[in-house]
């Protein structure tokens, strides 16, 4: 496999992986609620405590979704630069 496969692979990878956090990122957030009961104590209680598990897990996944998202960008202005380079340095064969 060339370079340029090898690239393309691990990008692929890395943007899969971005893509995948954020739809479960965007499926927890969907699962908040502005809303909490204030009249019966247990409800009360369950509904502060699942708002807050959710929140924990949101807050977990921020790092991992700034840092795969900068390598994705990173990775692909790798690409963009070897295809520059390459195209300069082996002009086309006439």
């Amino acid at each position: 496999m060339n370079l340029y496969g090898w690239f393309f692979s691990v990008w692929g990878v890395v943007t899969v992986c971005l893509v995948i956090l954020l739809i479960y990122k965007s499926r927890l957030t969907r699962q908040e609620s502005d809303w909490i009961p204030l009249t019966d104590d247990a409800r009360e209680d369950r509904a502060i405590k699942t708002q807050s598990v959710i929140e924990m897990k949101t807050r977990k996944l921020v790092w991992p979704i700034r840092t795969l998202s900068t390598l994705s960008v990173v990775l692909l202005f790798v690409i963009l630069a070897y295809w520059i380079y390459m195209g300069m340095t082996n002009p086309p064969s006439p």
